[in-house]
């Protein structure tokens, strides 16, 4: 019975001591500066607007290794942890009227976003993505609701 009880007092204080471990890991990142990308990381490699973009069919590259590197590219733009919490929100398709009210800059950090996963597409070789349609051809005419003879001559 005495042996059972200081094995439990014995994970008890090494437990303790991996806590506090830990939290001093947390206090020494947050003092130098060091912004927490795990969460941003992880929601953005399971946000299926980066997932279901072309290039990672193959696996030569993941969406977390794309992930990662935005990430990187956040770093060296010295993002602040709000800003990458707010970027964490967006991935999970989560902010708040208040969120967007509280951060007066949102569509700045949003297209400097843009702009850093256009640049990991083209270091991790993945194709560009466009949002715009392509244009219309010039001499083809729009679809006039299947009215008349496609293979009538022109009047």
């Amino acid at each position: 019975m005495h042996n059972r009880l200081m094995r439990i007092v014995a994970l008890g204080a090494f437990a303790l001591l991996l806590v506090g471990a830990s939290a001093i890991q947390m206090r020494a990142t947050a003092a130098a500066g060091k912004v927490n990308m795990a969460d941003f990381i992880a929601a953005c490699a399971s946000d299926d607007n980066v997932t279901q973009e072309p290039g990672f069919e193959d696996g030569k590259v993941t969406p977390k290794a794309f992930c990662e590197c935005v990430s990187g590219k956040l770093e060296e733009n010295k993002a602040t942890q709000k800003d990458v919490d707010m970027l964490t929100k967006m991935h999970k398709d989560a902010i708040s009227d208040a969120d967007a009210e509280a951060y007066p800059m949102l569509d700045d950090l949003m297209n400097a976003n843009e702009g850093y996963e256009d640049d990991c597409r083209t270091k991790l070789g993945l194709p560009s993505v466009d949002e715009e349609e392509p244009p219309m051809e010039e001499d083809t005419a729009p679809d006039e609701g299947g009215q008349g003879n496609d293979n009538a001559p022109p009047q």
